[in-house]
């Protein structure tokens, strides 16, 4: 319970820092927790290291790769059981493809409700996951269960942990979030909603900088789900022409020291503002 309290603890004096004074709601009384034993089957193939539970301050489930927080509740252990299997799936797919997400062991701290996510992150609802270093504080891990976005959620954003060490911190924003979105399935989602902004008559063909600038601010639904739109897209122009493997020398490259263009050189064979100029969406059929 250390490391949950320590990062809450550092984020809510990051948003007093803004600004921000509002509290999180006071807990109703825990009442006596119980949770029938079939709920807790899989636990068994998890090879937990730590399991913990107070019916105050809540449970720590974890084993030498993940370990996950969940707030206390009369559910919250069995829903605890469910997240740490999406989890540790999400870790296993991404560390085959991208690589080990965190040096040591990576850490999702789910939010006792929306409030406390608010305060903690500065983020709303559909914002689902705030990355700092290796842990990831996750919207409440019974919403994202009920938004029946738990699988993809976890993986993307673990997803993006992972290509922060692979890249060194260095990789573009508009790169990471599509290599994510890509590796956790996501894409139809996003082409999905593109259909919501169109009929709000949204302006969905953002430039690069622009795709650059919502990511990075994520304050705005509406502008930020847009940039992630066309960072996918981005994305999918440049495997038009290149591969996954090309993708991961360019972020290999950055890490190892190389600026944008001698990265882009390296494994497009061009400079990195020719690469965005040929994958950039925000010009239409004439692109192309």
């Amino acid at each position: 319970m250390i490391r949950r309290a320590a990062f809450i603890a550092f984020m809510i004096v990051v948003v007093l820092a803004g600004g921000c004074g509002k509290g999180k709601k006071n807990q109703a009384e825990a009442e006596k927790f119980r949770v029938p034993d079939s709920l807790l089957a899989p636990i068994a193939g998890y090879h937990l290291t730590v399991d913990t539970y107070d019916v105050i301050k809540g449970g720590v489930m974890g084993n030498d790769q993940v370990e996950i927080h969940y707030p206390a509740s009369d559910v919250a252990r069995a829903i605890a059981v469910m997240t740490f299997g999406q989890v540790k799936d999400a870790y296993e797919k991404v560390a085959k493809e991208i690589g080990r997400p965190a040096d040591g062991t990576l850490v999702v701290i789910g939010a006792a409700d929306l409030d406390e996510y608010r305060v903690v992150t500065h983020k709303e609802w559909w914002y689902y996951g705030f990355i700092k270093g290796d842990t990831l504080f996750s919207e409440p891990f019974d919403i994202m269960t009920k938004r029946n976005i738990a699988n993809v959620g976890y993986a993307q954003r673990i997803a993006q942990i992972a290509l922060n060490r692979r890249s060194g911190g260095r990789i573009p924003l508009w790169m990471r979030e599509a290599v994510a979105s890509r590796l956790a399935g996501e894409g139809a989602i996003i082409k999905m909603q593109s259909e919501e902004f169109r009929l709000a008559k949204q302006r969905i063909d953002f430039s690069p900088e622009e795709v650059e600038i919502a990511i990075a601010e994520g304050s705005d639904r509406y502008k930020t789900r847009i940039a992630y739109y066309c960072a996918y897209r981005m994305l999918e122009n440049l495997l038009a022409n290149a591969s996954m493997n090309d993708v991961y020398l360019f972020i290999d490259k950055l890490k190892e020291g190389s600026s944008l263009d001698a990265a882009s050189q390296a494994a497009f064979s061009m400079s990195y503002n020719a690469l965005l100029d040929k994958v950039r969406v925000d010009r239409g059929p004439e692109r192309k």
